[in-house]
C-alpha cells in the first residue's frame, strides 16, 4: 500500500478481526458482511472504504479520511447513522423498533421518554429501526433513548 497522512492508519489483519469481534459481541453483524472493505483510523473514528480506493495515490491531497466514516470508538463502539442505514439490516442484536410516532420525534431528533421494550440490551449504543428501516443510533438507559442522529439528518416538518 501507499504512503497515506501519518495520522490516518490502515487496519491490519488483527486490528480488522478485534474489530470485526466487536461489531459481532455489541449488534450481531458477521464479519463476512464487513470482510468486504478496508478500514481505516485516526484517533478514535474508523472509515470505511474500498480496496480500489487505497490503490490510487492520493498523496498530494489534504483529507480528514477516505470513505465513509464508519464508527467511533469511546468505552464502546458506536457505529455512524451511514453505518447503521447501510448494515443495520445485517444486525441481530441491540435494535430497538420504534412506533409512528416516537421515530417522528426521533427523525426531529428529539430525546425519548418512557420507551419500554422487552429486549435486553447488551450495550447502551441501540440501533433505531421503524419498520424496514434502519435511521440511526441512541444511547438508551432507564426507558430513555438520547438521540444521536447528526443535526443535518433530522427533519423539522412532517
Amino acid at each position: 500500500m501507499q504512503n497515506r497522512p501519518s495520522a490516518l492508519k490502515i487496519l491490519n489483519t488483527r486490528e480488522k478481526k478485534d474489530l470485526f469481534k466487536e461489531i459481532k459481541e455489541q449488534y450481531g453483524i458477521d464479519k463476512s458482511i464487513l470482510d468486504k472493505y478496508e478500514y481505516l483510523e485516526r484517533s478514535d473514528k474508523v472509515w470505511l472504504t474500498t480496496r480500489c480506493a487505497l490503490s490510487k495515490d492520493l498523496d498530494d491531497l489534504k483529507m480528514e479520511g477516505i470513505g465513509i466514516l464508519f464508527a467511533r470508538r469511546s468505552a464502546t463502539l458506536k457505529l455512524t447513522t451511514n453505518a447503521i442505514q447501510l448494515f443495520g439490516k445485517h444486525a441481530t442484536k441491540n435494535i430497538l423498533a420504534l412506533n409512528q410516532q416516537d421515530t417522528q420525534n426521533y427523525l426531529r431528533g428529539l430525546d425519548l421518554e418512557n420507551i419500554t421494550t422487552e429486549d435486553k440490551f447488551t450495550s447502551s449504543y441501540v440501533i433505531i429501526k421503524s419498520e424496514n428501516d434502519f435511521l440511526g443510533c441512541a444511547i438508551y438507559k432507564d426507558n430513555r433513548l438520547k438521540n444521536q442522529l447528526p443535526k443535518q439528518r433530522r427533519i423539522k416538518k412532517f
